[in-house]
């Protein structure tokens, strides 16, 4: 009974959620990843199979054009004051700072490995790596964005992809695809404190509104975990689309899945009700939010394009 009263209050209060028709801007080739710049005008998309990331404009939602940003890019994270994006090269090991406002390149900063992708800290003073590494030992490079150094390689499990801030920035929340668990480090001492399984294939991770949950994205097993960060404990499983690989999730709670394998975009209430389900392109990989979370942007590895679609609060 519980379970059906909050399916209809779903319903009635986040029901109304509509997508209007879904467009699509052509960009390089095998887009992945995506940054919107500090001050909510461009979307930053990178281009892994034709070495560029492209600029797209938010307000006439148009490709201004692109800068180079090394060979095979990859993660994408931009400063939150903007002076400064931070770029994934994958198979050089490198990571690329560049200048937020010229895209001039300013240093190269060599971390080894297979980096993948780069979140930076809310206070902007440093940035997070994911590194597949050598063999089965990943690690997480924290770097110091103003002097670029290398603070510490953190350990973590085999092939982490993804990695989430907390909100006070006192942790780092990393999912390792390969040995199917999150890792939690405390970034004041800079060691892992928990390790916890999840699904199979965990790709992609977003935080609740309110920074007390922690969703993760299982791709091998189409479900979502989601962990209490009070607890470090998984409590339940969502099953969802096929592959689910990024998502976000907005300030009402809604948690937008990117399921890759239906090439597809799966919104979902706070209690895991399917609300929507937007079709994309081919293999969609990652999605971001505008500031004002009216348009949803997801770009797609094998069509080549960002597709957007506006949604109802």
């Amino acid at each position: 009974m519980k379970r059906w009263i909050l399916i209809l209050f779903a319903f009635f209060c986040l029901g109304a959620t509509t997508v209007n028709r879904v467009e699509r801007i052509k960009v390089g080739k095998a887009p992945h990843f995506a940054d919107i710049t500090a001050d909510g005008r461009y979307l930053l998309v990178t281009n892994f199979a034709s070495d560029e990331v492209s600029i797209i404009d938010l307000q006439t939602h148009e490709r201004t054009g692109e800068f180079y940003a090394g060979y095979e890019p990859l993660g994408v994270a931009v400063s939150p004051t903007g002076d400064k994006i931070f770029v994934t090269n994958r198979s050089n090991g490198l990571v690329k700072a560049l200048d937020g406002k010229s895209f001039e390149i300013l240093d190269d900063i060599k971390v080894g490995g297979v980096p993948t992708s780069v979140t930076v800290a809310p206070n902007g003073l440093q940035a997070y790596v994911t590194n597949y590494g050598r063999g089965r030992i990943g690690k997480i490079d924290i770097i110091d964005t103003a002097s670029h150094r290398i603070l510490e390689e953190v350990e973590v499990g085999v092939r982490p992809l993804a990695a989430q801030v907390s909100q006070l920035g006192d942790r780092l929340y990393v999912v390792c695809a390969g040995s199917n668990d999150l890792y939690v480090i405390d970034l004041n001492t800079r060691k892992v404190i928990k390790q916890l399984p999840v699904g199979g294939g965990p790709d992609g991770l977003a935080l609740s509104p309110d920074g007390l949950k922690l969703y993760v994205a299982n791709s091998l097993t189409d479900d979502l975990s989601e962990i209490d960060l009070l607890d470090l404990e998984e409590t339940r499983r969502l099953r969802v689309g096929s592959k689910p690989f990024s998502m976000t999730v907005s300030r009402d709670g809604r948690i937008f899945v990117v399921e890759s394998g239906d090439n597809a975009v799966g919104i979902y209430s706070p209690d895991f009700v399917r609300l929507a389900t937007v079709k994309v392109g081919k293999k969609p990989i990652d999605i971001k939010l505008s500031g004002d979370e009216r348009f949803a942007y997801v770009t797609t590895e094998k069509s080549n394009r960002v597709f957007f679609f506006e949604v109802s609060p």
